[in-house]
């Protein structure tokens, strides 16, 4: 297996003086971290070890997966992991994956000033009740990214992520034999692929892996920048101000999106046409979105307005989607404009994909090489500089200090820690039982400090108790303010309706609302107000609005009479 590494390494980095590359093996021998970013189409892989005192790429690695049949998805995901992970020396390492998945949510929340430890069950119950995390059965990890003054008082800037348990169980099924389960539907006579055999240290979200690197680049302390990072199965909107995560937002959009939407059939001068997925993907590669020039054909058969019609809305609801989040932005954060977009993943390099956001969106989308401000052991750590976008997961988990944010199961999270505990716990029992003879009196004394320690831990546990039901009153008396209705939000959203609405009922329930109502003005005009209304209505008071009825005012032209009925939210002041 040594001898297959090193004719591998050997390969990859042709030109390579051998000191560097003896000492490249040196350093990935030694304590280092690799970062692991398992996607649809590629394993990708990136080891980090500190070299004179600085954090420094020393191998980067991508391994493609070839799916033909959806069922064979594991286990061709598992070997390609295995091969890729037999070009590095792992021993020593910590293995950090990042995990991006629809059902994951990381939130910039604000907390009171409180210890460590009381933030965890505060956070927790956050969590637990928000309709933002609205995750089945999730695990949480939260990190405090600083502090900020609200309201003329001081909070804690606190990220939290959120995944539900059956996305790590998946990735860590593919690690450890423990966590392996077999596959739902799989064929009897199918051979399943063993797992790695590599003990995961941490998981993070792609949010957290993006802010890794953005600390290492030499942004602008006061620029405000949108990471987007494209891939086969999730797209993810994260913007970034001084550094530090303040959103994160999944987006629908995805680069299968966009193959898919080249596989529908249309007709041309030829006839029907309808192309394949791989056919699809060779088009994005090649011509991306082709600009209309001498009308040419795609492949010699596909005209270039053809690809652009197929791609368009994709391409447009993308567009709304960025829009829509910054939009949000701005108006909870109270902050300026985005000064820049920058895409990562493999979409990325899509051809034209770049001015097109630009010029959609009215600002900078540049390409990100998230390789520019890391530093690299030798030039040509990465082979192709075109890979570098596919990367930005994998590095931003190699970057990981290991200790924020960590979606491991607790039970595996401390499973290290409680390794050297034993051993430590191990020694000391062997040096009792060598002296005990002869420290019988010095074991003796200790017992009785013991006691009296003891003694002195119970008075200041006893002198805890009050502080601790001051707290569980506190977030009580939280819980209760939350239940409320948010009174001042109704009457703000009630009050900012169009002109040509007018209401004639207002009726609140427990939990439901009831507005009715007469619309003045043409029947496309009727329609467009209503869906403002209902729109408003699901942004401050209800999730759940819709239109219970319409129809026209009796012996009054152009009027329309209409009731909506939804659910009501809670929480804030009345």
């Amino acid at each position: 297996m040594s001898e297959d590494k090193d004719t591998k390494i050997s390969k990859q980095v042709i030109g390579v003086s051998p000191e560097l590359l003896k000492l490249q093996d040196s350093l990935g021998k030694g304590r280092s971290v690799i970062g692991i970013d398992i996607g649809s189409t590629s394993v990708n892989v990136v080891q980090v070890a500190s070299h004179y005192g600085k954090l420094t790429l020393i191998k980067a690695s991508l391994e493609p997966i070839s799916v033909v049949q959806e069922r064979d998805r594991e286990n061709l995901t598992i070997a390609a992991l295995k091969k890729v992970l037999s070009r590095f020396h792992t021993k020593k390492a910590d293995i950090v994956c990042v995990l991006s998945s629809r059902q994951t949510m990381v939130e910039s929340i604000l907390m009171p000033l409180m210890p460590k430890e009381e933030l965890f069950h505060a956070v927790n119950l956050v969590v637990t009740n928000s309709k933002r995390f609205n995750v089945e059965k999730p695990i949480f990890d939260f990190q405090v990214a600083g502090r900020t003054n609200q309201d003329g008082a001081e909070k804690l800037n606190v990220t939290t992520a959120v995944i539900d348990r059956m996305s790590v169980d998946n990735l860590l099924a593919k690690f450890t034999l423990r966590q392996a389960k077999p596959l739902a539907g799989a064929n009897s006579d199918l051979q399943t692929e063993g797992p790695v055999g590599l003990e995961v240290t941490a998981i993070i979200p792609l949010a957290i892996a993006v802010e890794n690197i953005i600390r290492k680049s030499k942004l602008r302390t006061d620029e405000i920048v949108a990471i987007v990072e494209m891939g086969s199965l999730a797209t993810e909107l994260n913007i970034y101000r001084d550094s530090h995560l303040e959103l994160s937002r999944q987006i629908s959009v995805t680069s299968a999106t966009l193959t898919h939407s080249l596989t529908r059939s249309f007709f041309t001068d030829k006839g029907r046409v309808e192309l394949t997925v791989a056919e699809a993907e060779e088009i994005k590669k090649k011509y991306g979105i082709a600009p209309l020039e001498e009308g040419y054909l795609v492949n010699e058969k596909i005209p270039a307005q053809q690809v652009l019609s197929l791609l368009r809305p994709g391409l447009e609801q993308l567009v709304q989607e960025i829009t829509r989040s910054f939009d949000y932005y701005r108006e909870r954060m109270f902050s300026g404009k985005v000064d820049r977009i920058i895409l990562f993943g493999g979409e990325a390099r899509m051809k034209g994909l770049l001015e097109f956001l630009s010029a959609e969106l009215g600002m900078p989308v540049v390409l990100g090489n998230p390789l520019l401000d890391v530093e690299s052991l030798f030039d040509g750590v990465v082979e192709n500089k075109e890979d570098a976008p596919r990367l930005a997961p994998a590095l931003g988990a190699a970057l990981s200090d290991l200790k924020g944010i960590n979606l491991l199961p607790a039970h595996l999270k401390d499973r290290k820690k409680k390794s050297l505990e034993r051993i430590i716990i191990a020694g000391v029992l062997a040096f009792l039982v060598l002296v005990i003879g002869g420290v019988y009196i010095g074991l003796s004394a200790k017992k009785m400090a013991a006691s009296q320690q003891t003694a002195v831990v119970s008075k200041e546990y006893k002198a805890f108790l009050p502080q601790l039901k001051e707290f569980q009153d506190e977030l009580s008396l939280k819980e209760m303010i939350r239940s409320r209705l948010n009174a001042g939000a109704l009457f703000k959203t009630l009050s900012a309706f169009p002109d040509n609405v007018y209401l004639t009922q207002l009726e609140l329930k427990k939990d439901s609302i009831l507005i009715a109502g007469i619309v003045m003005g043409k029947t496309n005009e009727v329609s467009v107000t209503l869906d403002q209304v209902i729109k408003a209505l699901q942004e401050d008071i209800s999730t759940k609005a819709s239109l219970f009825s319409k129809k026209a005012a009796a012996g009054k032209a152009d009027t329309v009479e209409f009731k909506i009925k939804g659910d009501v939210k809670r929480g804030g002041a009345l």
